[in-house]
């Protein structure tokens, strides 16, 4: 059996100016960054947001959120979720990337607007499967 992990969900708006260098350089840091820490998960960006799920030991995901929350590119973090789970669903991957779909951008606002209420599991677990299933189609 796994050591539990737990997946956390957060949302932040984009610097005004970030460019596709600037999240390449983000995904190179994570690369080197998130190994060592048991650190897996995916950055959604576009339409001025980022959503990024980070998943691991809940030592090294709560580290690493506390310097993402400092990281200049962006502003206003807030996590929408955070659960304990038994499986990664991004194992093997330091930190994809996927450009964001329109229809995930409006998914990812309306998880954001009930941030502060119960955000029910179907909810995330459908959003993370949209991610996962992309990420799985990827080349």
């Amino acid at each position: 059996m796994h050591a539990p992990i737990i997946r956390l969900l957060y949302i932040s708006d984009a610097a005004d100016g970030l460019d596709d260098d600037a999240v390449n350089a983000i995904l190179k840091s994570a690369g080197k960054n998130n190994p060592p820490l048991g650190i897996t998960g995916v950055l959604v960006f576009g339409g001025g947001v980022f959503a990024q799920v980070l998943e691991g030991p809940e030592r090294g995901v709560l580290e690493k959120y506390v310097q993402v929350m400092a990281d200049s590119r962006h502003r206003n973090c807030r996590v929408v979720y955070i659960t304990t789970a038994i499986r990664r669903l991004f194992e093997g991957v330091s930190m994809a990337a996927l450009q964001a779909l329109p229809m995930e951008l409006a998914h990812i606002a309306e998880l954001d607007a009930h941030r502060k209420e119960t955000v029910p599991d179907e909810a995330f677990a459908s959003l993370m499967n949209v991610f996962f299933s992309r990420l799985q189609a990827l080349p």
